[in-house]
């Protein structure tokens, strides 16, 4: 063995040990299709995280996405995903505070439907983000290798 702890794709909760059991219903199914598919995806699983509302005083579940600088371990922009249970509300966020920017380097993502159907078009969105192909992302200007 290596040594290193095992982080699953976004960890439930900010302890050291993963919440993932004590989701219900669609924040269970939201989580497991989020975790599903970033597994092939060019981030490492700890640049993900998922927040229950207890967590950060916001009334929905929030899917995190940090964008690392390449080399190093620089959080460049953070990117989240409002899940309410029907619908996802996604766009870049204060580092620290969770709150949405304005001015958000890949606009809004907005969308409805059943919490698989919300997870899969999350999904999308972060890949795209992580591929540059959301959006202004990256800002001209910038050479960002993520």
């Amino acid at each position: 063995m290596d040594g290193r702890v095992y982080v699953p794709w976004f960890s439930v909760g900010e302890t050291d040990e993963d919440a993932f059991e004590t989701l219900e219903g669609a924040r269970r199914t939201f989580v497991s299709v989020l975790r599903e598919r970033a597994v092939t995806w060019p981030c490492e699983p700890d640049d993900t995280l998922i927040l229950r509302p207890e967590e950060t005083g916001f009334a929905h579940l929030l899917a995190l996405l940090y964008v690392v600088t390449p080399g190093t371990h620089d959080v460049s922009h953070v990117f989240g995903a409002f899940f309410d249970g029907q619908g996802v509300l996604g766009t870049e966020l204060h580092d620290q505070m969770y709150i949405p920017l304005q001015g958000s380097v890949v606009g809004v993502h907005r969308v409805a439907g059943s919490p698989a159907r919300c997870a899969e078009l999350t999904a999308d969105w972060f890949e795209r983000i992580l591929r540059g192909q959301a959006g202004n992302w990256p800002p001209r200007g910038r050479d960002l290798h993520v």
